[in-house]
């Protein structure tokens, strides 16, 4: 985030945010407009806010000024100074460093806010009034940053702060009355006037003789002196005078003389490479008005409340203050805008801590539902209190007890209520819808896991044809199954309702069915019957005509046989002549060649001889 940012600023005017510029967009200017960043930042500051602003006449050094009011104190000026006539500073600007300080026990974030100059030459008198009303009503911490001597303008431009009470009017019991100016003293800022250049000293009399003495004694004794201090005393002059002495709470001046005489270094102040060529004096009393100012500094107020303002708080106010100054012309009645300012911060805080209940607890149905009514109530009861943490924590600085009582009832009904005649149960709220939809869940999941338990586990068991005991065993294990596994608050409803009667109702059904089987078992086994006899017939019939059959086929095959082997044993006489014949044939021309070889060894052997 950028170091400083627009509070507010004209509507001619548009902040874009992303370049850290503001740009005209025509010449009039009407109403103010809050800046949606300046907002964010704001609302990021948990605890006690500090706003420490700087406002006074136009071209009189109050960016300077604001700039080394923030720590730690920047080395360059980070709110846009000018050494031209034309302002640098539109609406009120906001440092987005924050610093910690301690009051009175009391931890409080400290802002630094930087305001348009009042009487330029480009604004309306209604702009000036608007905005010292606006920063003042915003302010812990108020210097009014002004030239070496006190002039008519600087009076008259304080002087608004004497119509602060006539044209911020309060409620009181439906009539509109004025408020007192001391009520506005517990909210109002302390006040720092700073005299800017001075180069002459102070002085008063005393003993007859002027004599120097402190500016706040000067400016208390001499500027702001009753003309008439008779009570009651209507001249216009002292009725300023005195509305400036009351209405803050604390009142302090400071001066500074001329940071340099070098024109250049004059131009070049707000860059810290020219701070020590800045006439040391000067450094050394801005050292001191900035411990002045710490001193000066406090948590601010919410009035009529008395409780001090949180970040979020300071946001809605800034919102609701402009709104009223654009639509009433500058008038405003506080407690109307501090009542809607606290009943929007509420209505978030409450909306901020409902959802969070909310979120928590639909996470927590999604993923345990449907369970038992006691653990839906102990969540219940668990994020209500993180709720009411969240509640009380960011409403911990709202002082109206009545309203955060309202709000805080709202939110617990919002959570859940409970009957007047049976403070147990719950009636309404979103914890009413929680129940509600556990109850539904609770009845579908139970009958869903009746009928998985039957149709899975004991049908199967049934066609299995399962003794009665067996069927009896799974029934009671079937029991058991369904009292571990059931939730939520319809569990023992459906257990009493669903549970008997879809096992009746299944065994009844597997009994009928198992009646008609048997009929239509024994009609099987009749019609069986039935054909078993005429097979038998029939199996009798052919296993005659079989016999018949085979016995003329023996009958057959004997005959056939006999005449065969007849036939052969002919074909084998035959044979064994033909065989008689051969052998005596072979004989025969044995012996023919026994005498053919004789006679051929004879041969030889009488040739042998011869040749011998």
């Amino acid at each position: 985030m950028r170091m400083v940012i627009p509070l507010c600023y004209p509507d001619n005017y548009v902040w874009k945010s992303s370049e850290g510029v503001l740009e005209k967009k025509r010449e009039r200017r009407g109403k103010l407009v809050v800046c949606e960043d300046a907002i964010n930042f704001l609302r990021s500051i948990d605890g006690p806010i500090c706003p420490v602003s700087v406002t006074g006449p136009a071209r009189c050094g109050k960016s300077y000024i604001a700039s080394q009011l923030i720590e730690p104190r920047p080395q360059d000026c980070v709110f846009k100074t000018s050494n031209k006539q034309k302002p640098e500073t539109m609406g009120i600007w906001i440092s987005t460093e924050v610093s910690k300080k301690t009051k009175n026990q009391t931890e409080m974030s400290v802002v630094t806010m930087d305001t348009e100059g009042l009487g330029a030459y480009n604004a309306y008198n209604d702009n000036d009034m608007q905005l010292f009303l606006l920063v003042t009503l915003l302010s812990s911490v108020l210097v009014y940053n002004t030239n070496g001597t006190v002039t008519a303008e600087d009076m008259k431009q304080l002087s608004w702060v004497s119509t602060i009470s006539d044209m911020i009017h309060g409620e009181k019991d439906g009539k509109t009355s004025k408020c007192r100016e001391e009520d506005f003293i517990r909210f109002f800022p302390n006040f720092m006037w700073l005299f800017r250049d001075v180069t002459k000293s102070f002085t008063l009399e005393r003993g007859g003789k002027e004599k120097e003495v402190a500016l706040k004694d000067y400016i208390l004794e001499e500027v702001l002196k009753l003309e008439d201090e008779t009570p009651g005393s209507t001249k216009e002059c002292d009725r300023y005078r005195r509305a400036v002495l009351k209405s803050f709470p604390v009142f302090d001046a400071a001066k500074l003389p001329i940071p340099a005489s070098d024109t250049e270094v004059l131009a070049n102040m707000d860059k810290g490479a020219y701070r020590n060529r800045l006439n040391p004096t000067f450094l050394s009393e801005v050292d001191d008005l900035v411990g002045r100012c710490d001193k000066l500094m406090k948590p601010k107020k919410a009035w009529p409340y008395d409780g001090n303002i949180n970040g979020p708080q300071f946001a809605e106010l800034l919102e609701q203050y402009v709104a009223a100054f654009s639509s009433s012309g500058g008038a405003l009645q506080i407690n109307k805008v501090s009542d809607k300012a606290m009943e929007t911060l509420l209505g978030e805080v409450q909306k901020k801590a409902l959802d969070n209940y909310k979120s928590n607890t639909a996470t927590f149905a999604g993923s345990a539902l449907p369970c038992d009514t006691q653990e839906v109530i102990n969540a219940h009861r668990k994020y209500r209190l993180k709720a009411m943490g969240i509640f009380e924590q960011n409403s911990e600085y709202i002082n109206d007890a009545k309203r955060l009582h309202s709000y805080r009832k709202s939110l617990k009904d919002s959570m859940a209520t409970f009957g007047k005649d049976d403070s147990s149960k719950c009636s309404g709220g979103y914890l009413n819808v929680i129940l509600q939809s556990n109850k539904k869940k609770s009845e579908a999941f139970c009958r869903t896991l009746v009928e998985n338990l039957v149709e899975k586990e004991l049908r199967p068991l049934l066609e299995a044809d399962s003794s009665k005991n067996e069927i009896n065993l799974k029934v009671n294990e079937l029991e058991k199954l369904y009292r571990a596994k059931a939730r939520g608050p319809c569990k023992w409803n459906i257990y009493k309702a669903d549970f008997a009667r879809k096992v009746n109702t299944v065994l009844s059904t597997f009994k009928d069915i198992k009646k008609e089987e048997e009929e239509e078992l024994k009609e099987k086994e009749k019609e069986r019957e039935e054909i078993r006899t005429v097979n038998l017939k029939e199996e009798e019939t052919l296993r005659k005509n079989l016999e018949e059959d085979v016995t003329k086929q023996e009958k057959q095959v004997v005959d056939d046989c006999k005449e065969t082997c007849e036939a052969i044993l002919t074909q084998i006489n035959q044979l064994r002549k033909t065989h008689d014949t051969l052998v005596k044939e072979l004989e025969g021309i044995r012996n023919k060649l026994d005498e053919g070889t004789k006679r051929v060894l004879e041969e030889l052997n009488r040739q042998k001889n011869t040749e011998s």
